[in-house]
């Protein structure tokens, strides 16, 4: 089951992490940032290639996919989310792990989606 976490103002206090610290300091959670039109369809349907791109890339923390997920809302889609989700392996030729962000290159080793935390619309990311 997906769960919902609440947006909390992130900030200083806090490093700006969205998600408990159990799973910001996982090396198997990963966390993807989007509008909230868009989480709905990755909810519904799965974590797609966006038009010509051939990877999916998730952030090793919450606060990069929470810049994401803010740079991505619209007026047609306010909010920003954030889906954290979670690997079973990150040893898979498909994946590539970098500093701070895991490449997926293959549809078929998606990780399993865990959590959500949507992102008002007057937040504003620093």
């Amino acid at each position: 089951m997906i769960q919902e976490y609440s947006f909390n103002s992130p900030g200083e206090r806090n490093g700006y992490r969205l998600f408990p610290d159990a799973m910001e300091s996982d090396e198997l959670f990963a966390f993807h940032g989007t509008s909230e039109t868009a989480a709905f369809l990755i909810l519904k349907d799965g974590f797609s290639f966006a038009g010509s791109l051939k990877s999916l890339s998730f952030a090793k923390s919450s606060p990069l996919a929470l810049r994401y997920a803010c740079e991505k809302r619209t007026k047609m889609s306010p909010r920003g989310c954030v889906i954290a989700v979670r690997f079973k392996t990150l040893e898979k030729p498909s994946i590539e792990v970098e500093t701070s962000i895991i490449h997926v290159r293959a549809l078929n080793d998606q990780p399993e989606i865990v959590g959500t935390c949507y992102v008002p619309a007057e937040y504003r990311y620093i």
